[in-house]
């Protein structure tokens, strides 16, 4: 069985407007072009993008490497494990208890409700029924 589809049914998809790509005017001094987008008026680019990677994906030598989520801190001791108090607001949470609710000898129980099981042999302990 065959179907046939109107030609804008299938052309719709591709539309300039629903994928997002727009076009700039081939002379910069035009000013704006104009879309119909939730941001308005679009600026046509004034510069270049320059690659920052080569063909097998590492960073080009002129580019300085900053530290993100893939290269590891200076020292690991400096990496924060648990939330500090915020100086700025003084009734900001801040942690008090370890995972789960399960008691630490590191850090005060008694501020925190959090709802857990009474299990027995467990060291956790349900503080809503305390």
């Amino acid at each position: 069985m065959t179907s046939t589809l109107p030609g804008e049914q299938v052309e719709h998809a591709f539309n300039p407007k629903r994928l997002c790509n727009w076009e700039t005017p081939a002379q910069p001094n035009m000013g704006q072009t104009f879309g119909n987008s939730r941001f308005g008026t679009l600026k046509p680019r004034s510069n270049t993008t320059k690659p920052i990677v080569d063909e097998k994906g590492y960073l080009l030598p002129t580019v300085p490497k900053i530290k993100n989520a893939f290269q590891p801190c200076a020292s690991p001791s400096s990496i924060p494990r648990w939330p500090t108090p915020n100086t700025s607001y003084t009734q900001a949470p801040c942690a008090t208890m370890g995972y789960k609710g399960i008691q630490t000898d590191y850090l005060p129980t008694t501020t925190v409700s959090s709802k857990t099981a009474d299990i027995n042999g467990t060291r956790e302990f349900n503080y809503n029924f305390r």
